[in-house]
C-alpha cells in the first residue's frame, strides 16, 4: 500500500485531500436547505469535498463535511487503492483486493479524542450539532446520513455497524432507520423479544472506513470493525460506552450512546419524508422507525459532521465509482462466467448493483452474453435493487453512458436479445413498486436483461467501428498537446 492512498481519521482524510486541491471551505451557509443544495450541485459537477464552517446559527468549529468523495481519487484514497487509477480499473482493483479479505478484529484503549467533551443525561442536546434539513421535501432535521450505528447482537455478541438514517426528534431523541432484515433491526428485535431496551451507538463524524464496511456486508458471524481494520491494514481502535458496554471509535468526532425502548414501552415517532438514493422522496410513516432515547453525547471540542445525503442520479452517491459494482463483479466470476471486463452502474451502486447495471464482456462463445447478464441479475449484489442489465462488448467504456446507449442502439438484435426475468428480489426503496405490493411485503421486481453485443454466431463480419484506437489518438495528442494548450 503506498502512503498516498492511506490516512489515520477523518481528520487525516480531510488534510490529505484538501493538499491535493480538492477541498473547499465554505463559511456561513445556512443548514436549512442551503448546504443541501450546494451539496448537490457540487456533487452533480463531480467537484470538491466541502466544509462547512461556521454554519448559521451555530459557532465556529462545529463543522460538516459533504461530497467526500465525489472524485475518483477521493474514493481511492477510501478504498486504499491507487490514487492514479481511472475508474474501472480501480473497480477491478478494489474487487480484486476483496478477494483477499480476512478479518483484523478492533483493539480496545482506554481513552480517545471522542471523549474531550461530553452532555450527559438532562444536559443532552442533540439540536448543538448543525444538523441539515438536506432536501427541499425533507420531514425533518437529519443528524445521520453519513453515521455508523453500532448494536450488538445479544445472542452471539457480534458487533454490528449499520449506515441507517437519523432524523432528530426531540433535544435528546432521534429516530433511527434500520429496515426490516438489516442486521441493527434484528439485534433490537432480539431484545425487545425479550422485553428489554436494546443499547444502541451512532456515530455520526468517524473515520469513514467504517461508512465503507458498512455498507460491504461481510458474514453474519463477522462485525464490520473486522471489516474496516482489513481495509485499513490495522484495527480500528475502540473505546467502551458507560451506558451501553458497546465499543465505540475512539477517534470518532460525535457519539451519541443511548437505548431503544420496545414499542409498547414508547410511542415510535412520525418519521421522513426523507429524498432517497433511488432519487425520490419515500414517504413518511408513523410508528415503523425505532426511536432512540438518548443518555450521553460524546464530541471533540470542533466536531465534524460526516454528511453523505442521498442525492438524485446521475450525481455521485457516495462514491465517484459504483463500489457495489466490485462485488456484483466478484460474484460474477465466483459463479463462472468467463470473460468479464468490467461492471458499471449509472444509479446508485454504493452497496449493489443498482437498478441500472452494465456490463461489459469479451465474447467467448454462443450464449456468453446472456449468460452473463442472468448472472449479474440474479447474483446478490446484482438483485437488491435491480431492473435493467445491459451486456455489452469489452470495447465500449461502460463508464460513458452514451457509449452503452450507441451500442445498444447498433448491435441489440432486438427481436433475440432482450429478455423479461419475473419476480427477483429487490429492495422497498423502488419507487415503482405498487401501493398493494408494499401493503402485502411483496419486495419483488421484474428484470429486462438487454444484450447489447455484437451478434456472436456473425460478429467477425460485424462492420468495424468508425473511430480511431485510444492509444493511437493519445500518441498524436501527446505529440500536438503543446501546440493545441
Amino acid at each position: 500500500m503506498s502512503k498516498d492512498s492511506d490516512f489515520e481519521d477523518l481528520r487525516d482524510f480531510i488534510d490529505k485531500v484538501d493538499r491535493w486541491g480538492e477541498l473547499r471551505v465554505l463559511e456561513g451557509a445556512d443548514w436549512e436547505l442551503e448546504i443541501g443544495a450546494l451539496t448537490e450541485a457540487v456533487a452533480e459537477q463531480k467537484g470538491h469535498a466541502l466544509l462547512f464552517d461556521k454554519v448559521k446559527g451555530y459557532p465556529a468549529g462545529f463543522r460538516i463535511l459533504t461530497n467526500p468523495f465525489g472524485s475518483v481519487p477521493r474514493t481511492a484514497l477510501l478504498l486504499r487503492c491507487p490514487v492514479d487509477a481511472d475508474a474501472i480499473a480501480l473497480s477491478d482493483f478494489w474487487r480484486k483486493r476483496l478477494t483477499t479479505f480476512s478479518p483484523i478484529p478492533p483493539v480496545e484503549v482506554r481513552e480517545g479524542p471522542v471523549f474531550e467533551t461530553a452532555m450527559i443525561d438532562k444536559d443532552v442536546d442533540l439540536w448543538k450539532f448543525p444538523s441539515p434539513r438536506w432536501h427541499e421535501l425533507d420531514g425533518g432535521r437529519y443528524i445521520g446520513t453519513g453515521a455508523a450505528v453500532i448494536t450488538q447482537d445479544p445472542e452471539t455478541k457480534v458487533v454490528n455497524i449499520g449506515a441507517y438514517r437519523c432524523m432528530i426528534q426531540s433535544h435528546n431523541t432521534m429516530s433511527v432507520k434500520p429496515n426490516k432484515g438489516k442486521h441493527g433491526r434484528i439485534h433490537m428485535e432480539k431484545y425487545h423479544a425479550e422485553g428489554r431496551s436494546c443499547p444502541i451507538v451512532v456515530s455520526f463524524g468517524q473515520d469513514p472506513t467504517l461508512i465503507l464496511a458498512a455498507g460491504s456486508a461481510p458474514p453474519y458471524t463477522l462485525s464490520e470493525y473486522d471489516f474496516a481494520g482489513w481495509v485499513r491494514g490495522r484495527p480500528v481502535e475502540v473505546v467502551r460506552g458507560e451506558y451501553t458496554g458497546l465499543p465505540i471509535p475512539a477517534d470518532a468526532e460525535i457519539v451519541a450512546e443511548g437505548e431503544i425502548l420496545p414499542p409498547g414501552k414508547v410511542e415510535w415517532p412520525r418519521e421522513g419524508p426523507f429524498g432517497e438514493w433511488l432519487g425520490y422522496f419515500t414517504p413518511s410513516t408513523i410508528g415503523e422507525v425505532p426511536l432512540v432515547n438518548v443518555k450521553a453525547i460524546y464530541y471533540r471540542k470542533d466536531p465534524i459532521l460526516l454528511g453523505l445525503p442521498p442525492l438524485k442520479p446521475p450525481a455521485p452517491f457516495p462514491y465517484a465509482i459504483p463500489v457495489g459494482c466490485g462485488i456484483v463483479w466478484d460474484q460474477m466470476e465466483k459463479a463462472g462466467i468467463p470473460g468479464v471486463k468490467g461492471v458499471w452502474s449509472f444509479v446508485g451502486g454504493g452497496g449493489a448493483g443498482g437498478p441500472f447495471l452494465v456490463v461489459a464482456i469479451k465474447q467467448l462463445y454462443a450464449g456468453h452474453a446472456k449468460q452473463a447478464g442472468m448472472a449479474a441479475a440474479s447474483c446478490r449484489g446484482g438483485a437488491l435493487g435491480g431492473k435493467f442489465v445491459v451486456v455489452v462488448d469489452d470495447d465500449v467504456d461502460i463508464t460513458n453512458p452514451q457509449e452503452v446507449i450507441w451500442a445498444v442502439a447498433t448491435r441489440c438484435d432486438v427481436a433475440h436479445a432482450v429478455d423479461i426475468v419475473k419476480g427477483v428480489w429487490t429492495t422497498r426503496s423502488d419507487p415503482s413498486l405498487n401501493p398493494a405490493q408494499r401493503e402485502a411485503r411483496d419486495y419483488t421486481s421484474d428484470r429486462i436483461i438487454i444484450d447489447g453485443c455484437r451478434p456472436y454466431a456473425w460478429k467477425e463480419q460485424f462492420p468495424a467501428v468508425n473511430a480511431f484506437s485510444p492509444e493511437f489518438k493519445r500518441t498524436v495528442m501527446e505529440r500536438w498537446q503543446a501546440r493545441l494548450a
